[in-house]
């Protein structure tokens, strides 16, 4: 790299270090300082909650005893029939049996004693025993000898419990516990007497780490239960004055036999039995030393590691820079030499800039034509439904927002010696804002078609904006600008009223150029009151009812009026388009569209090159001929003038529904099926569920699609032909057109369900 790039280098890594030292400096000044603390208290809380699990274990084992105990002293208990029996084997046996029940439902318990005053023998979980025979046969304690397992069995004034002895015949440890039995009256009936391995009280202790300290436990009278001690800890005498004191807190620092010990506490509320662990100080303190040591150490590879990665990082992001200046070296071979890396990319990018900018006046040309098509599109009324203009228009930036339009050509006379004709868009913006308009060239040289939209704009602000147009149109061109306006239509009307405006500007040779001509105000002849609108409703019937000869007889009716009564010129092509739509609407309501509709039939811009009633009889005779001959080859010889009775629908449901998703399901074969015609069948599956048979097959390919695309990964192919498309763009385009959105952005966005197994990934389009 050159000086002044090195320059850049070193003030950028310096800095970025500088960034990297701010959150370590912070670290370390702040979060070191408290981190002493928050260790002390993790430890405190550990062990507490290490305390606490065995406080909760051992009141639970403590609350079993006294539970079953209660059991024993209820009057009507499990013992009574056998203690009340005479027979003493019976008894023996009995109260030997429920003592050994009792016992297993705890193994927390090692065995039970039960010795009543009357008797002269302990029944034990294991047996029954002469007191002499338990004390030196079966258990021998050093601390419990014939006479003192006696005293304490009769003797005993409330629950006692002796320290873990070792039984010298198992060589275990037992803790003892005898409990008095009074029922309803102040001298006890007898004792119980619970024998825990000191080894099940030990289990409960381990889920703390006895290996730097101990853990201790006592009865309600400070009676020293058992311990777990380290081998250099507190004696257990010392323990013992230790917890004896009043007023422990949960956790405090005291001193046992000239150490320093942290000391968590805890009495049960339930038992009253008391927990102590003593953990010595350095060990915390030392676990502390050396999480500082490690976290000094850690922040040392930090700084280290962060600075070599900014500095390897850099060097990785300065070779692209270098690269790109070469690069733009040679592209841009006028590009200054002497410039440093960012300077280079600076004047690139300018220069890139203006390059953008030509690329979106290229891109604006591009548009516009796309919407001088979709312009076409509504003139000629070539599209199935208006959902499809409007979301065209909503892609290409064309505002289709009106419901309500009126089209307007312009005509410039072609030898005018007018000057260099202005371009669409600055024509359109001679039109006032009230009365915005879109406008394309027509076929015809020197005339323009202009759609104006009409929402919310009155007639007067419609004709004075129409009349500024013109004005300010012929001062830009000074030759004469004439213009003719039809009605106000919807969407749907529009070609009508292309038509009207046609025979508006036509009527120039009456009523003069350079002006505005509305078709509205042309003086012509009330034909309205034998306008065949009775004839077209039949003609529509017909074509529903496939009836071949209804079709025929309406047509030549249709002939017979235009050449009878000579309607306007407007009139004949009026009803010539009608007719033409009329077909196309019908066919495609049965399902036949897509089958094959009529595609030679001409569009809005060749009817009005139509001059001759015998064109128009010539063009009507072609449609009747089409349609005879489409109905007569979808109606099979059996199945002309069949009939449907009403009970048929489940059938066609039930036909529908096992055949709708096959590729190559038609409505036609359906309608051989059932053998009648197909547009009978449409007809009929129209007037009992509201919807046609294409219709309604679609909903039912759409709804398994969305299936398919949120439990499956499939190929959009696949997909298609999983609901009966062979080809995937026209499923796409059917989807998104009764959906909203593509069939990928629908899998994209619903939330990813469980995939079947064995379903490979694919790309989504």
């Amino acid at each position: 790299m050159r000086a002044n790039a090195y320059r850049f280098f070193i003030k950028y890594l310096a800095s970025y270090l500088i960034i990297l030292m701010i959150p370590i400096t912070v670290l370390t000044l702040v979060v070191n300082n408290l981190f002493v603390d928050k260790l002390q208290e993790e430890v405190i809380s550990g062990n507490l909650n290490s305390l606490d699990k065995v406080r909760y274990s051992m009141d639970d084992q403590l609350k079993w005893i006294e539970d079953m105990t209660r059991q024993l002293l209820t009057e009507d208990n499990s013992l009574t029939p056998y203690r009340i029996s005479d027979h003493w084997g019976y008894k023996s046996w009995g109260i030997t049996r429920e003592l050994k029940r009792f016992q297993r439902l705890s193994p927390f318990i090692h065995e039970i004693w039960l010795y009543y005053k009357d008797e002269n023998s302990v029944f034990t979980s294991s047996g029954v025993y002469t007191i002499p025979v338990l004390a030196k046969q079966i258990y021998t304690f050093d601390d419990l000898s014939e006479k003192q397992l006696t005293d304490n069995l009769n003797q005993v004034v409330e629950t006692t419990v002796l320290p873990p002895t070792t039984d010298k015949m198992t060589g275990k440890k037992y803790l003892r516990m005898f409990v008095p039995l009074y029922p309803n009256r102040k001298q006890s009936f007898g004792t119980l007497v619970y024998l825990i391995d000191e080894y099940s009280i030990h289990r409960l202790m381990s889920a703390y780490d006895t290996a730097a300290g101990s853990m201790w436990m006592f009865d309600q009278n400070n009676r020293l239960v058992t311990g777990i001690a380290a081998e250099e800890g507190p004696s257990k005498q010392a323990v013992s004055e230790l917890v004896g004191q009043e007023s422990l807190k949960d956790d405090q620092k005291v001193t046992v036999e000239g150490k320093q010990y942290y000391l968590f506490y805890m009495e049960s509320k339930q038992s009253g039995w008391k927990y102590a662990t003593l953990l010595p100080v350095n060990q915390v303190l030392q676990k502390v030393e050396q999480a500082q040591k490690w976290y000094i150490y850690g922040v040392a590879a930090l700084v280290l590691l962060g600075g070599a990665l900014i500095y390897i990082s850099m060097l990785l992001n300065y070779k692209p820079i270098h690269q790109l200046r070469k690069d733009s070296i040679r592209v841009f071979t006028h590009l200054e030499r002497n410039l440093n890396e960012l300077d280079t990319v600076r004047d690139v990018l300018n220069r890139l800039a203006l390059h953008n900018q030509e690329l979106d006046e290229r891109v604006k040309n591009q548009a516009f034509a796309a919407r001088s098509q979709l312009f076409l599109t509504m003139l000629r009324g070539d599209y199935d439904e208006i959902g499809e203009i409007l979301e065209q228009g909503e892609e290409i930036g064309f505002p289709i927002l009106s419901s309500t339009m009126r089209v307007a050509i312009v005509e410039l006379p072609a030898d005018s010696g007018a000057k260099k004709l202005p371009e669409i868009e600055e024509m359109e913006r001679f039109f006032p804002d009230s009365c915005r308009a879109y406008g394309v060239e027509h076929s015809e040289a020197n005339k323009y078609v202009f759609m104006m939209l009409t929402d919310g704009v009155t007639q007067e602000e419609t004709e004075t904006g129409l009349q500024q147009f013109r004005e300010s149109l012929n001062a830009l061109v000074q030759a004469p600008v004439t213009v003719g306006v039809g009605s106000r239509v919807e969407i749907p009307g529009i070609p009508q009223s292309y038509l009207e405006a046609q025979t508006a500007l036509g009527y120039r040779f009456v009523q003069g150029v350079n002006r505005v001509i509305h078709y509205e105000r042309i003086p012509m002849r009330n034909d309205q009151d034998d306008y065949p609108h009775s004839e077209m409703e039949e003609l529509q019937k017909a074509i529903r009812e496939g009836s071949t000869v209804k079709i025929q007889s309406h047509l030549s009716v249709l002939v017979a009026y235009i050449k009878e009564k000579q309607p306007p010129l407007i009139v004949a092509r009026g009803l010539c388009f009608e007719m033409i739509r009329l077909i196309n609407g019908v066919w495609r309501e049965l399902g036949l569209q897509e089958e094959q509709g009529p595609d030679r039939y001409p569009d809005i811009f060749s009817l009005e090159r139509l001059e001759t009633i015998d064109e128009f009889e010539n063009l009507i005779n072609a449609v009747s001929i089409d349609l005879c001959h489409a109905f007569e080859n979808q109606q099979a010889p059996e199945a002309k003038g069949a009939a449907l009775d009403p009970r048929s629908l489940d059938a066609i449901l039930e036909y529908m529904q096992a055949h709708y998703d096959r590729c190559d399901f038609t409505l036609q074969g359906m309608a051989e099926h059932f053998g009648v015609a197909l547009p009978n069948l449409g007809q009929f599956f129209k007037d009992r569920t509201g919807q046609t048979l294409l219709e309604y097959t679609t909903c039912m390919r759409m709804e398994k699609a969305k299936v398919i695309l949120t439990s499956t990964k499939l190929q959009l192919k696949a997909v298609a032909e999983e609901v009966g498309y062979y080809n995937v763009s026209s499923f796409i385009r059917r989807f998104k057109q009764l959906v909203g959105v593509t069939p990928g952005e629908y899998r994209s966005n619903r939330p990813a369900a469980e995939l079947p197994s064995g379903i490979e990934d694919a790309a989504q389009s």
